[in-house]
């Protein structure tokens, strides 16, 4: 089959240049907005699949599974679980309960009460560092009881506009308390990385409540059973029990409406631009009915002529929506959006680029028909007389 050449491609691309460059931005505009979309819905399964282990189980008050902020329970439970579950984890001794009260609160800089910000604060003990390994103490030290001190989150510290190299001794106020920054620890791709974390009894003092939201605890040699077994059995301290994985699996799904309506504004978006950049490139190339029939009588066939409208179309489309992913990337990657259980960020990966450029095809065919339709069924003596 005899192809035209690509020079004659490219070069045709030089031609109607206000309008290759309209559909050259809107293809831009389409491939960042479904890039981000993804980057968006993907940030934020990770940050809650990465938070989670096989096997971690949460004891929580019965009637508050949907979220451990609602949940309260005896201070006493994890002494009593750890007394009556055998097969817990332990290093050093030492078993992996940690007791934990999970509470939202306003937070703000001491010396910019105008940073304030809704901020995740979770009492633990040292028992927490056993049981979420994922979580690095990066600089300072551990938080003592009853000295207005708390750890600080990457994440969290960025949110609020806290340097990070800084941050060891900055001043904060958490519902009008002022706490002392401490230490700064890290857990990448986990919701943890945005949170304040602070001495269970500071933050039930804090709180004026003498309940924890929870006791979550590494199992070795005992099953989910085992600690299920122990709730049957205690029917008075009114307890649930719910595997890690499984919390955090309902909570994606709790979220799925706002997941479903990021993806559909986005994809809205992003039809529009992307059918404004097909129209304009339509437009570039449906006056060159003439042209294509001038080709067809110097031997070139009709389809090797629609093909080259294509892929002049998607030189365009595809380059301007790859273009677009990779500037969002670079513009956004690594954002941080902040929802009930912390924040999350960005993540843009190789499945959003893809998307942008799946996107970009499709701008690429549309245009190619559009461009097409009115020469393809002309007879080629006719398209000569069109003008």
């Amino acid at each position: 089959m005899r192809m035209l050449p690509l020079e004659y491609s490219l070069r045709g691309l030089t031609r109607g240049r206000g309008r290759v460059l309209l559909a050259l931005a809107g293809s831009v505009l389409a491939g960042a907005l479904i890039a981000t979309a993804s980057a968006f819905l993907g940030g934020m399964e990770a940050a809650l699949g990465s938070t989670a282990s096989a096997s971690r189980v949460i004891v929580m008050g019965a009637g508050s599974e949907e979220s451990l902020e609602r949940s309260e329970i005896g201070a006493r439970v994890p002494g009593v679980l750890s007394a009556s579950v055998q097969g817990i984890r332990r290093t050093a001794g030492m078993e992996h309960v940690s007791p934990e009260t999970h509470v939202a609160l306003p937070i703000a800089r001491e010396d910019d009460a105008a940073s304030s910000d809704n901020g995740l604060a979770r009492g633990v003990t040292h028992a927490a560092l056993l049981v979420h390994p994922e979580v690095r103490l990066t600089a300072g030290r551990w938080p003592e009881r009853g000295a207005g001190e708390v750890v600080a989150g990457a994440s969290a510290m960025r949110r609020l506009g806290v340097d990070p190299v800084a941050a060891i001794g900055s001043r904060i106020e958490l519902a009008g308390t002022p706490l002392t920054i401490v230490g700064t620890m890290q857990a990448p791709g986990s919701t943890i990385d945005g949170e304040w974390w602070m001495p269970l009894e500071d933050l039930t003092t804090l709180m004026r409540r003498e309940t924890i939201s929870c006791v979550i605890v590494d199992l070795d040699r005992a099953t989910i059973g085992d600690v299920q077994a122990f709730t049957l059995s205690r029917l008075d301290l009114e307890l649930a029990v719910l595997a890690e994985r499984d919390y955090y699996a309902s909570l994606l799904a709790f979220f799925a409406p706002i997941r479903v309506l990021v993806a559909v504004v986005a994809v809205l978006m992003a039809l529009a631009a992307a059918l404004g950049g097909a129209s304009a490139l339509a437009a570039a190339f449906s006056e060159r009915v003439r042209e294509n029939a001038v080709l067809e009588t110097l031997g070139f066939p009709r389809h090797a002529v629609a093909l080259d409208v294509l892929l002049q179309c998607t030189l365009v489309a595809l380059s301007g929506a790859v273009a677009g992913g990779a500037v969002a990337r670079w513009a956004l990657g690594g954002m941080l959006v902040e929802f009930s259980m912390g924040t999350f960020a960005l993540q843009y990966g190789p499945g959003s680029l893809m998307l942008a450029g799946v996107t970009g095809l499709v701008v690429a065919i549309v245009a190619a028909a559009l461009s097409t339709w009115r020469w393809i069924g002309l007879p080629t003596p006719e398209a000569l007389r069109t003008t």
